[in-house]
């Protein structure tokens, strides 16, 4: 049997979940966005940090406030491991077909829930379970991926669904509504105007 998404690996990484993370990842980059500002400083690196720590923040305070039974935090610090049920999963910033070593670091806590969520001859048990945040040049979110890495390779590469394919008006913001414009006018123009005589 061929599997095409990620409920396909295991039964706990549904739609719904999935999207319910997905979503605290793309709000907390958009407000890194939103509040970017060069002329106090910012660039890549500040951008990059305050949507990591945004999205931490939502996840962890998601955890703490037991707004999702199935959310577990199993490494709190910088690097972020949670779980969706059983399933240990991390965030990185880049294209999903595209993983960095930093990305593909299992730490042992992640593995040994691998461990506890897969039987040894399931397909998905030596997964690197992440969430793909591929963005534009000015930092905002182009699409957010749910990926199952093996080694460099994105055996599962699902496309969260939020919306993000839509065209985007302001930054990172999905247009609100379309624009009427005037038909250009067209003709051809007057010799002398053309020339000055």
């Amino acid at each position: 049997m061929t599997k095409t998404f990620p409920w396909d690996y295991h039964k706990d990484l549904t739609e719904e979940r999935l999207v319910a993370v997905g979503q605290m990842v793309l709000e907390a980059r958009r407000l890194a966005v939103e509040l970017f500002d060069s002329d106090i400083g910012d660039d890549g690196w500040t951008l990059g940090c305050r949507a990591s720590q945004f999205a931490r923040y939502r996840i962890l305070t998601a955890f703490d406030g037991q707004r999702f039974p199935w959310l577990t935090v199993i490494d709190r610090s910088r690097r972020l491991i949670f779980t969706i049920g059983e399933v240990p999963v991390r965030i990185y910033r880049g294209e999903a077909e595209e993983p960095t070593a930093r990305t593909l670091h299992q730490s042992l806590s992640e593995l040994d829930q691998l461990g506890f969520s897969f039987d040894e001859r399931d397909e998905g048990h030596d997964l690197a379970y992440r969430f793909a945040v591929e963005t534009d040049v000015d930092g905002s979110a182009l699409a957010v991926k749910f990926v199952g890495l093996r080694g460099e390779t994105a055996v599962l590469n699902w496309n969260v669904p939020l919306g993000l394919d839509a065209f985007t008006g302001g930054i990172g913001m999905p247009a609100t509504e379309s624009v009427e414009l005037d038909a250009p006018s067209v003709g051809v123009r007057d010799r002398k105007t053309k020339t000055g005589e």
